[in-house]
């Protein structure tokens, strides 16, 4: 649902020729092609200090010359070797880098671990030689071998236990926004939620009341997150959900959340 939102905002601006892939992401990702990431990216994760595994896929000659700080080394037996030592968070960010970005060369470890459930892989665009000639910080001697896992939470984000804590007993000083399109809303919503579509939010912020705290959902957490920084602009105290909110087809009022 980003990619319509982001057409009618590069339409506004006087684009005339925008097109939007509808099947988005996901239908990419099942179809089996390869994610990347920049520099810019991993450079940001730093920055907001979140959580990521990031994994080195060159010879070991080559990562005692110059690796990504944090970086784990790929062991003899291949990312199969390392499999125990991932986190049971499946939507953990996972990247790899090789040398220069060749997807191809990364592609073994890229399917090994997306086959193994986790969500959120990418190879780092560029490699190595990318993150070097950006003129990020560049460490020597050996890497990491062991994978060392701890979620963080991103600022606004509220935990998903908290979150359906709040489902089971709404306090009377808290709303929950659900941000979805009204499209989405009408296939099912949580009760007793408030429904303003992401890009009405900043012109409905009448609507919330003044006393109370919000707490965001959307579909997948991306547009949460973004209303979370509207909202936290405007100076009201809000927290965002970083979950998966799927509804139950045959039945409006049924649905599951999962990270």
């Amino acid at each position: 649902m980003l990619s319509p939102l982001a057409a009618r905002k590069a339409e506004k601006l006087g684009y005339n020729n925008v097109k939007v892939y509808h099947a988005g992401l996901p239908a990419w990702k099942k179809d089996g092609h390869i994610v990347v990431s920049g520099v810019a990216g991993l450079e940001n994760l730093n920055k907001t200090e979140a959580s990521y595994i990031l994994i080195d896929l060159r010879p070991a000659d080559m990562i005692q010359k110059g690796h990504i700080p944090s970086a784990v080394s790929l062991p003899s037996g291949g990312i199969e070797a390392l499999e125990s030592q991932f986190p049971k968070y499946k939507a953990a960010s996972i990247i790899l880098y090789n040398n220069d970005g060749d997807a191809k060369s990364a592609e073994r470890a890229y399917k090994n671990i997306t086959s193994w459930g986790y969500k959120q892989v990418s190879v780092l665009t560029g490699g190595f030689q990318a993150w070097e000639k950006a003129g990020q910080k560049v460490a020597k001697g050996a890497a990491a071998a062991k994978i060392s896992y701890v979620r963080k939470l991103l600022p606004g984000e509220i935990e998903l236990e908290a979150f359906q804590t709040l489902l089971k007993k709404p306090p009377a000083d808290t709303l929950i926004l659900d941000v979805r399109l009204p499209s989405e809303v009408a296939t099912g919503q949580i009760p007793g939620t408030k429904a303003i579509p992401l890009d009405e939010l900043e012109q409905r912020l009448s609507e919330l009341p003044k006393d109370k705290k919000i707490v965001v959902h959307c579909a997948t957490g991306a547009r949460a997150e973004m209303a979370y920084a509207v909202l936290k602009k405007n100076g009201i105290d809000a927290k965002y959900l970083r979950a998966k909110v799927d509804f139950d087809q045959d039945s409006k009022d049924k649905y599951t959340i999962s990270d």
